[in-house]
């Protein structure tokens, strides 16, 4: 599957669709629109969100509501160009917390489903849950996947690996033959994607 890089440029400081910055925003669904464009072209199966710097490090600065309802507007936005070119590829919203901003508007599995069902976007959207952001959000791989499961949102995982002492994404190969059954289980009790 596919996605856009909307965090390591310097202009997606303060976020990309929650950017206070208008032409951030539009660069920013540009790259969107571009990327879903490459997706289809290779073939690809999935698109998914993977915001990064979607959130705040101070609250005395930001409009929560604001910027929830620009994320909202743009996946909308993705959401009808994927239409539009005949996309037939799942989206996916990746749960990422902490890093690196304070507080992320898609900090887990809860979060983002919460958000996908007040901005109506339930039904067309579900997660790509990646193990190590599981364990910055303080939960095991196993919650995250049993949450999303148990709400219909199970669509992808990124089974890979960190490190319990580094409070960032380390994105290492899975080691623990613990955490790989908890996730085979998982997906063998909820009938896989």
């Amino acid at each position: 599957w596919g996605t856009a890089n909307l965090f390591s440029n310097k202009r997606y400081m303060h976020g990309a669709a929650t950017s206070p910055n208008a032409e951030v925003y539009a660069f920013a669904a540009a790259q969107v629109k571009k990327a879903l464009e490459v997706t289809k072209e290779l073939g690809g199966e999935g698109y998914t969100f993977w915001g990064g710097r979607e959130g705040y490090q101070n609250l005395w600065n930001t409009d929560m509501k604001r910027e929830l309802d620009h994320l909202g507007r743009f996946m909308h936005l993705a959401l009808d160009y994927k239409k539009k070119i005949g996309f037939g590829g799942q989206f996916y919203f990746e749960p990422k917390p902490k890093e690196p901003t304070k507080h992320q508007y898609d900090f887990d599995v809860a979060n983002c489903i919460n958000f996908l069902r007040a901005y109506g976007l339930g039904d067309q959207i579900k997660m790509n849950i990646e193990t190590n952001h599981a364990t910055l959000a303080g939960h095991t791989v196993h919650h995250e996947i049993e949450y999303a499961a148990s709400q219909g949102y199970l669509g992808s995982i990124d089974a890979n690996a960190g490190d319990l002492l580094l409070g960032w994404d380390t994105d290492q190969f899975p080691t623990d033959v613990y955490m790989t059954t908890s996730i085979m289980y998982a997906l063998l009790k909820w009938g896989g994607f």
